[in-house]
């Protein structure tokens, strides 16, 4: 894995649109207003509220079962909540289909890695950015018919080079190691140029390097971009590195909001990972 380096990229109307309502509202880019899900007889989230301000970085941890993936589909649109408010730049995303999500600025990536393993990183961001923009070419892309403008290859080369991969750029996914095809996956996301990353497990299966720089890049995507990040992840180095507060989940309620150091020394976040108050 190289080291990632800087980059840009301009928005959408709908995406420059809801940050003019954030703007005008005082909202937080991101607002989780009281959202509750149970399976069954299983309640995986409990009232949950948190909030994300415009080029934050925010860390959700909690021990397995917490239900931090839960509130990851809820805030991505694959899954309503029974009850409670997802708002994102001052609009209610209530009704709001996940490819409308992404289109307002709302990116993913997640645990279990999702690469089409025959294309290359340059055509996963070309096929990234086709999928935001809609229509037929998308699937022209999949079945390697389309053929990109020079301006949208420079664009797809620019960001594949800014998460470290310029010298794999044409290389098949197939032929990556994961550490590598995760930044393809980050390169994915950022190629519809988003408000708002939900990084999901990024560092999974990884080692220390690897991890590092992930945690290296995730703070470059925030603060050279501007992008709002809201980070699940069990590798609290990785957390500690990455982001600016930590929001702590457990058995489905919030049980502490502050910076790193607060909330390892809480002693109800000690007693949720450890099962004991010190």
């Amino acid at each position: 894995m190289g080291d990632p380096a800087p980059g840009g990229g301009a928005g959408s109307d709908e995406r420059t649109t809801a940050g003019r309502g954030a703007a005008v509202a005082g909202e937080p880019l991101l607002a989780v207003v009281d959202v509750s899900v149970a399976f069954g007889g299983v309640q995986a989230l409990a009232g949950v509220s948190l909030a994300v301000a415009a080029g934050e970085a925010v860390g959700l941890v909690g021990p397995n079962g917490a239900g931090k993936t839960t509130l990851f589909e809820c805030i991505s649109g694959r899954l309503r909540p029974d009850n409670g408010r997802v708002r994102f730049a001052g609009s209610d995303l209530a009704g709001v289909p996940a490819h409308r999500r992404s289109r307002l600025g709302i990116a993913r990536t997640f645990q279990r890695v999702e690469v089409f393993p025959e294309l290359t990183p340059v055509e996963h961001v070309l096929v990234a950015a086709r999928a935001r923009q809609g229509g037929a070419m998308l699937w022209r892309d999949l079945v390697r018919r389309g053929t990109p403008r020079p301006d949208e290859v420079e664009q797809a080369r620019a960001i594949v080079g800014m998460v470290g991969l310029a010298e794999a750029a044409d290389v098949p996914v197939a032929a990556l190691g994961l550490g590598h095809t995760r930044l393809v996956e980050l390169a994915r996301a950022l190629a519809s140029s988003p408000r708002l990353l939900l990084a999901d497990e990024p560092s999974s299966g990884l080692d220390t390097t690897e991890t590092s720089v992930i945690a290296t890049l995730l703070r470059r995507i925030q603060r050279e971009r501007g992008v709002a990040v809201l980070l699940v992840e069990h590798d609290l180095a990785l957390v500690r590195r990455a982001v600016d507060r930590v929001v702590v989940l457990d058995s489905g309620h919030v049980i502490a909001d502050g910076s790193f150091g607060q909330v390892v020394a809480d002693p109800a976040v000690r007693r949720a990972y450890l099962g004991r108050s010190a």
